[in-house]
């Protein structure tokens, strides 16, 4: 009985451990750095968003749909020339919390995964290596899939723009109070917020004004990974 109780012990510790290298929501807490990241797009918010970002000299994430990609393709060339980062947010952003067909889940999760990473690199010749699943999807298979295509999924510290009824002050405030070392920033670009675009500068700023530094999700992934094998 105690064999079977530390086999058991033993497997969900290694399934954590390989978890906690596969999956991040945040990144190193030692370091006064914060990332920002976008979803959905390319879209009708993005080009502003990346004026901010050029005028502001900060590089951010994109999370890109596949279905955006598609529609703009001539915007995620302009990204990438921009030195931002890509990444993949699947093809059809579907929503696998509610898949029904259990029996080809996996095949459909990778699926999307491949699709939306091949149509990047045919436009830009980068192979994206994070994704985020749509919703914050994250269960044994999603990450089964991450590490057999060689995948990091990435989730997010704090996002809230989406809230509609919240007044750009509002919304800027809350970013604002969650930051912290380490913070992955969630927005998105899809659709026109102009709540975002008006914001975004002003929490840029704010930031620098507390001795934040900026930085892409794989970069400050790439550091919290570099502290934790030491």
């Amino acid at each position: 009985m105690k064999k079977i109780v530390f086999i058991l012990l033993s497997l969900v510790l290694t399934a954590s451990l390989y978890a906690e290298q596969t999956f991040f929501s945040r990144g190193s807490l030692n370091t006064k750095e914060v990332a920002l990241s976008f979803d959905d797009g390319p879209g009708s918010n993005t080009k502003d968003i990346l004026k901010i970002l050029d005028k502001k000299d900060v590089k951010a994430t994109f999370f890109l749909l596949g279905t955006s990609v598609a529609k703009r393709p001539k915007l995620v060339k302009e990204i990438y020339s921009k030195g931002h980062e890509l990444a993949n947010h699947t093809y059809n952003h579907m929503n696998f919390f509610r898949y029904d067909e259990e029996n080809d889940k996996e095949e459909k999760i990778k699926e999307e995964l491949l699709l939306c990473q091949d149509l990047i690199r045919d436009l830009t010749g980068y192979r994206t290596k994070l994704v985020r699943f749509p919703h914050g999807y994250l269960k044994e298979d999603a990450i089964e899939i991450a590490r057999e295509t060689n995948y990091k999924i990435i989730n997010w510290t704090f996002g809230i723009d989406w809230e509609r009824d919240l007044s750009q002050e509002e919304m800027l405030q809350l970013y604002l109070d969650n930051a912290k070392p380490g913070t992955i920033f969630l927005m998105h670009d899809l659709q026109k917020n102009p709540k975002i675009i008006k914001m975004l500068p002003a929490l840029i700023d704010k930031l620098r004004e507390k001795k934040y530094n900026f930085v892409t999700v794989g970069e400050m992934i790439n550091k919290r990974l570099s502290e934790e094998s030491l």
